[in-house]
């Protein structure tokens, strides 16, 4: 029973170990001059139209490309494309609901650590929204789409964890408020 405990604990700490060498793969410096990366993810959607009340769910996917060297790092040009839905029971038969489409250009400064599989970015999005938006009271049901201006901010990190995908993270007051996924280094 000694050596099955001591075998586990050995895998145990091997597992966690193990990864590491496996994540350090990734290129020094990722996003440069010349580079492509998408990436897409999900996270608690913004509320910009709307009425703020609960929790959205928004899917977002993006693109970039290393246009111009500053510093110690790159300034990259793209675009992203997002989509966002929230609903509200208000009670008496009152429902509210709204669901956002979002397309905008974005640019971002992307620093150079040179740490291996490391990236880290800030910047911002500008473009159009579209804004179903529903409700119904008991028997009736009314709705339009209003189309409004899209702006934000958004600071990120991906670590690539091999020399073409990895995982990335951004916050911000962008198309979500925070979103996680992946990301996949084309050029």
């Amino acid at each position: 029973m000694r050596k099955l405990l001591k075998t586990i604990f050995l895998m145990i700490i091997l597992g966690f170990l193990a990864p590491w060498n496996v994540f350090s793969a990734g290129p020094l410096d990722p996003v440069r001059l010349g580079t492509w990366v998408v990436n897409a993810g999900v996270g608690p959607g913004t509320h910009y139209f709307g009425n703020g009340i609960g929790f959205g769910p928004a899917l977002k996917a993006s693109f970039e490309a290393g246009m111009w060297d500053l510093g110690p790092g790159v300034i990259t040009l793209g675009g992203e494309a997002a989509f966002s839905y929230f609903s509200h029971h208000y009670g008496d038969g009152w429902n509210e609901s709204w669901a956002n489409f979002i397309f905008a250009a974005r640019g971002a400064y992307h620093y150079g650590w040179d740490v291996e599989g490391l990236d880290t970015y800030g910047g911002i999005p500008l473009g159009i929204g579209f804004c179903g938006h529903g409700w119904s009271h008991n028997a009736g049901h009314s709705g339009y789409t209003p189309i409004y201006p899209y702006a934000g901010i958004f600071f990120g990190a991906s670590w690539f964890f091999t020399k073409t995908i990895g995982i990335n993270g951004e916050v911000g007051y962008n198309s979500t408020y925070a979103n996680i996924g992946v990301i996949y280094k084309l050029k």
